[in-house]
């Protein structure tokens, strides 16, 4: 009995480090395929910085603050639809800018003045054109509105 106690010890060990051991690998698969999939991204869709957004025509940075804007309104809906999906986001600071703009009188953003705000970033600041507009978008039109970051984490 002893023997098969100790047998069945031993086992459930070697079963234990097995699957440590797998967790171990999948998990570093895992960082590997996600610097993979950015890496691709980077070749497929690469983020719109300030060196491309300076080339581009008035009607193409429209096109783009368009795009953004609809795709803050399709999860605004969303949000109001089905409230699983409510959570403090990049699109849930922009609606909270949007509403602290207006209540401190001033009127909601133009797609014009969007687009002119991040133009006036890069040319106040030529050194750093590797900058996202996505992020330039954060630091000029939603940022100086909003109270805490997303998830309620301090401003830098």
């Amino acid at each position: 009995m002893k023997r098969s106690k100790w047998i069945y010890l031993c086992f459930l060990f070697l079963l234990c480090i097995g699957f440590a051991g797998w967790t171990t690998h999948a998990s570093g698969q895992q960082i590997q395929d996600s610097d993979a999939v950015q890496k691709e991204m980077q070749k497929t869709m690469p983020l719109l910085t300030g060196t491309v957004w300076q080339k581009v025509d008035h009607n193409a940075k429209l096109g783009f603050v368009w795009g953004l804007a609809h795709v803050i309104l399709i999860e605004k809906v969303l949000m109001e639809e089905i409230p699983e999906l409510k959570r403090e986001s990049f699109v849930t600071k922009v609606l909270e800018a949007r509403e602290a703009r207006i209540k401190a009188g001033k009127t909601a953003m133009t797609m014009n003045e969007v687009v002119y705000q991040i133009d006036q970033y890069y040319k106040d600041h030529p050194d750093q054109l590797e900058t996202p507009v996505i992020r330039v978008i954060w630091e000029v039109a939603v940022k100086p509105y909003i109270k805490t970051g997303i998830a309620g984490r301090p401003l830098k």
